[in-house]
């Protein structure tokens, strides 16, 4: 009796499973760079062609240390997830750059604060490039933004609704301080406004953000993690400031929450999604035994909170001191207003093992479906995620201890079949392959 009901759960596991499609590819990576040798994540971009490009920033030799590193181009098919082309463009001191559609071309373009080693100088780079990744070197924008180096920051870049280019970048201002510029130009380089604040007037431990709060009036915010005395007193603080990027008001979520016993577990992946009169902000928690990844609704205005959505680590982790199972990669919204949030869930932090997982939810953060990709040899450290134009995610990410990366496009495809219940997780078993158990966890609906 118990090898059907095992059987009946692995068949409907596959019919489960096979309502959204992914698409997956491994891609060993010629060096090591960025955090833990796993290189460094840049952007996702669905190209006009209906392609997609994925940016990396790595080393090109196989040693630990990489002499010569730079941004590798990644085009991959929008489905099946063949590798289409690669582009490895050299750069001793890559920055940070934002890909984007251009609203006036047919290309796209490639945005950034580059420096100048010899005259030790900053500027602005607007550079167009078409689908086959060729650049147009004789449209390239430079705009002098500083007599010093000037740092870009990560998600520190946008083009507005105006189809202006707006973007945040760090100056050094003497005595290991610093300031922050916040910057509006439009795409053929000329300044249309800017704000330049000291450092310390926008205190954060560490910068995981940067984008528009509201439309109406057009306000921006900055987020990052605060810690002003010790992690136990940590909070994730998002400062607002206007269309002229004079600074309004500031807000925090401080890591001890009342709504549902929530333990905020504040690491490097917080998410902020603006949506309407709200927010959503997603982070790890904790809840006593039970611990995971959580989506909380705010309202704008007040700040109260009016909705939750809990996504347990799977396996479920009950000791804090080998860290927790899940991790926020990203949060965003389709043009229609469904949400898509992905996450790691992982057997063990410390292990090369792990599930990414993608769900799609309502504005009332009901979730319509929720995919894992069931390959915990390769999957384990997601990074970016971005919606594509025509339904679905694409996700990329590194998988740790190894010179690999990987790459996810899960589709839209739901068969319009009704789910039932706040959160319904699809059937999954793990490990894979198995050893002496397996482990079955499905949906009690």
């Amino acid at each position: 009796m118990n090898r059907k009901i095992v059987t009946l759960a692995l068949v409907l596991a596959a019919c489960q499973l096979s309502a959204q499609t992914v698409d997956s590819i491994p891609h060993h990576v010629l060096g090591y760079y960025g955090p833990n040798g796993g290189g460094q994540w840049e952007n996702i971009l669905h190209l006009k062609d209906g392609s997609i490009l994925f940016v990396h920033k790595e080393g090109i030799n196989v040693n630990t240390t990489a002499d010569v590193v730079g941004h590798e181009y990644y085009k991959l098919s929008r489905h099946g997830a063949t590798m289409l082309d690669t582009l490895f463009v050299y750069d001793s001191d890559p920055p940070f750059y934002l890909f984007a559609k251009n609203p006036y071309g047919d290309n796209h373009i490639r945005v950034g604060i580059v420096r100048d080693s010899v005259s030790g100088t900053s500027f602005l780079q607007i550079l167009p490039f078409d689908n086959d990744l060729n650049f147009d070197t004789l449209n390239e924008v430079f705009v002098p933004v500083s007599d010093t180096f000037a740092y870009g920051s990560w998600k520190g870049a946008l083009v507005n609704r105006q189809n202006d280019l707006v973007l945040t970048y760090a100056t050094p201002r003497g005595n290991k301080e610093w300031n922050r510029h916040f910057a509006c130009f439009g795409l053929d380089g000329t300044l249309k406004h800017e704000n330049v604040m000291p450092q310390s007037s926008i205190p954060r431990q560490s910068h995981l953000g940067f984008g528009i709060f509201n439309e109406s009036p057009l306000e921006y915010y900055l987020i990052g993690r605060y810690r002003p005395n010790n992690y136990s007193s940590a909070s994730f603080i998002c400062y607002l400031f206007d269309s002229l990027f004079q600074y309004k008001d500031s807000f925090t979520i401080n890591k001890s929450n009342p709504f549902y016993n929530i333990q905020y577990n504040f690491g490097w992946e917080e998410q902020l999604l603006p949506y309407g009169d709200d927010f959503i902000f997603g982070s790890r928690y904790d809840r006593g035994t039970r611990n995971g990844v959580c989506l909380v609704k705010y309202d704008k205005r007040t700040l109260e909170q009016k909705g939750v959505v809990f996504f347990e680590s799977m396996p479920m982790l009950y000791s804090s001191s080998i860290g927790y199972g899940a991790s926020p990669i990203e949060l965003s919204k389709d043009s229609d207003g469904f949400l898509y949030f992905s996450y790691d869930t992982q057997n063990f932090m410390g292990s090369d093992q792990g599930l990414v997982a993608v769900a799609k939810l309502d504005a009332d953060l009901n979730v319509l479906w929720q995919r894992y990709c069931l390959d915990p040899g390769y999957y384990r450290r997601g990074s970016l995620m971005t919606v594509l134009d025509d339904g679905g995610v694409a996700v990329c990410g590194s998988i740790l201890g190894r010179p690999e990366v990987f790459f996810l496009i899960v589709n839209d495809d739901y068969d319009g079949m009704e789910e039932q219940g706040f959160i319904v997780r699809p059937y999954t078993y793990w490990p894979n392959p198995v050893q002496d158990e397996l482990h079955l966890q499905y949906s009690p609906d």
